[in-house]
């Protein structure tokens, strides 16, 4: 992805200089279109002793037309940040006056003016909130599209041009003829993720704010509603906020990013600067994308940073080129393991008529890690459901683990044997703790008392929850509740795993942590079925990647083979993930230059930079 030609190259956190300090220079005499300055919030508690507060002294100055990136780790306060931005903290909270001043502090002006109780359902500003399911309120896909426009009272003709283009941008464009009758829950995640957006865009506000948008995207379509929501800036002059964890996106399209962690801003800068900040952002386990990571693994910089485009990388690694040819390390030798789980044409048929699955034919093995890939829409959720016993296939076989599924009182003896993690982890959590969350699958497997403590204790400290034992999950962050959900099953170490998007929305420490627990439940001989968009992890963790597109199977193989095929990527709607595309692009310096998939791989093949003083 390309940097914003347009970002200011001077750091507005220097050496030196606090990030509350930065916040408040204004970099125009122009009104900013949000400031804050001395905000604090910390949520009300059912106890006493009053809670942590969520937002510490948080300082900022948005300026109009700019396009403002927020990242930080899972729990950093993010979303309540975007929620006091557009008032609905406090003021949608039901805080008395006596409690007023104990939990909010601050100012907050949009557009110059103080964010009231009514900001929210101004026509100023608006927000897409990070679960899409919470925003829909209508039975049709239409009328979630114009509800928001028949309530400001644009003419008849109009909204239906409007929600005709939003849906056009967000590429949905094929559901419009049905749009009357199609109702959101029908869609799969990703087309939610895209119906929320396009409800927004359809207003036009002039400040919009994203909470992680695309985490439920695929590669395309992420980069389709990302270019749009760029497009509406240029051409609105749309003031954009940006919470998102993938670096790519941050450097490709934000002006500044601030990084959030446990409720203060600890750094403001341009994403030439942002990312240079190697200790910073590991310190509080955000990803810095693989460009630069390739970077500090290997000590090629481009003008003493990291590089943020591929024509930067090109340049930082010319060094290496020059000392001689690159030569990959020798993959490992796949090991012959037996069948798990064997599906032969199987098709599945929802109640409206429409085929999901198309005569499917595909086999699990043992102990290996295997990628289910494909464009949102494209079958593998309802696949999946299948092989969990969830679903029942409409025809063909499955047969688990030396089971037919196809008898009852086999997909009854499933869940002991499949552990499957939804995608939207509140289908999936009801316990009102987070310890007897995980402690519950364990007590249905008859495990005693001293062995559950333990096991819950070691798969908490491992998805970084440890401190929240006691919680509500309720009141747990989408990303924390999301690494809840998929510690529950990890803990009752079922022989097979299907974790539907486990790393969505995921700091760099939660994915390490949660692939951590899968790698150790694969070395143990269990079968991981991840069904996932992030093809980084793919590269990095899977042996096997198996493609679907319009429900049909588009290709088996390894990682390799998949993104080394440019036309198998053209048809399964995928792309390789960044080290490998700029592995093809220094092919133009040395022809026969290997295919890396990995930041390890880029480290083993290039020779150390002599002129690396780290």
């Amino acid at each position: 992805m390309m940097a914003s030609e347009a970002n200011d190259q001077r750091p507005l956190v220097s050496p030196g200089e606090t990030a509350a300090t930065a916040a408040t220079r204004v970099a125009t005499p122009a009104t900013p279109a949000i400031s804050t300055s001395g905000l604090w919030w910390r949520y009300p508690t059912f106890s006493e002793q009053a809670g942590a507060w969520t937002l510490r002294d948080v300082a900022l100055q948005i300026q109009t037309g700019e396009c403002f990136g927020i990242t930080g780790p899972s729990g950093a306060g993010k979303t309540t940040l975007c929620r006091t931005l557009l008032g609905i903290v406090p003021y949608h909270t039901r805080l008395s006056h006596e409690h007023y001043s104990q939990h909010f502090r601050g100012q907050v002006t949009l557009q110059g003016q103080p964010v009231t109780e009514a900001t929210a359902n101004s026509q100023q500003i608006g927000m897409v909130l990070q679960d899409p399911e919470n925003q829909f309120l209508r039975m049709s896909l239409l009328h979630e599209l114009s509800l928001g426009q028949q309530i400001r009272g644009i003419p008849v003709a109009e909204i239906t041009q409007r929600s005709f283009e939003a849906l056009r941008w967000v590429g949905l464009e094929k559901l419009w003829h049905g749009a009357l009758y199609l109702h959101p829950s029908d869609l799969s995640g990703g087309q939610k993720q895209r119906v929320a957006i396009a409800a927004f865009l359809a207003l036009r506000p002039s400040i919009l704010i994203l909470d992680e948008p695309t985490s439920d995207l695929d590669p395309v379509g992420k980069r389709e509603v990302i270019e749009t929501i760029a497009h509406l800036r240029r051409d609105y002059r749309m003031t954009v906020i940006l919470v998102e964890q993938d670096p790519e996106i941050l450097a490709a399209f934000c002006d500044r990013i601030a990084l959030l962690n446990n409720g203060r801003i600890e750094l403001i800068a341009p994403p030439t600067y942002f990312y240079n900040q190697r200790s910073v952002l590991e310190r509080a386990g955000v990803s810095a994308g693989e460009l630069a990571r390739i970077s500090w693994a290997t000590g090629y910089t481009f003008e003493q940073r990291p590089p943020l485009t591929f024509t930067e990388a090109e340049k930082a690694l010319q060094p290496a080129i020059t000392r001689g040819p690159v030569v990959a390390p020798l993959p490992a030798e796949p090991a012959v393991r037996d069948v798990v789980v064997r599906a032969e044409g199987v098709t599945y048929t929802y109640g409206d008529g429409s085929l999901a699955l198309k005569g499917v034919d595909l086999a699990l093995y043992r102990g290996e890690m295997l990628a289910l890939l494909g464009p949102n829409g494209s079958g593998k959720t309802t696949f999946a459901k299948i092989v969990s016993g969830i679903y029942r296939a409409t025809s063909g076989s499955v047969n688990v683990l030396g089971q037919d599924t196809a008898q009852r009182k086999v997909r009854a003896r499933l869940p002991g044997l499949v552990g499957y993690v939804f995608q939207n982890p509140d289908h999936q959590l009801f316990c009102r703790k987070v310890s007897d969350e995980i402690e519950y699958g364990l007590k249905n497997l008859g495990i005693d008392a001293a062995q559950r403590k333990l096991r819950v204790k070691e798969t908490l400290a491992a998805v970084d929850l440890s401190n929240y034992a006691e919680e509500d999950p309720l009141f747990l962050s989408k990303g924390q509740r999301q690494r809840l959900a998929v510690a529950a099953v990890l803990a009752m170490g079922p022989d097979i795993l299907v974790v539907d998007e486990p790393t969505t929305g995921q700091d760099a420490r939660s994915v390490s942590g949660i692939m951590k627990l899968l790698c150790n439940l694969q070395r143990q001989g269990k079968t991981v079925l991840v069904i996932t968009h992030d093809m980084t992890l793919v590269a990095e963790y899977c042996q096997r990647v198996v493609a679907f597109r319009d429900g049909a199977l588009a290709f088996t193989g390894t990682p390799v083979q998949l993104f080394s095929d440019e036309q198998a990527l053209q048809q399964t709607g995928l792309r390789a993930p960044t080290a490998v595309a700029l592995a093809t692009h220094m092919r133009s310096y040395q022809p026969d230059f290997p295919l890396l998939l990995t930041v390890e791989q880029w480290k083993e093949a290039l020779p150390s930079n002599p002129g690396d003083a780290s």
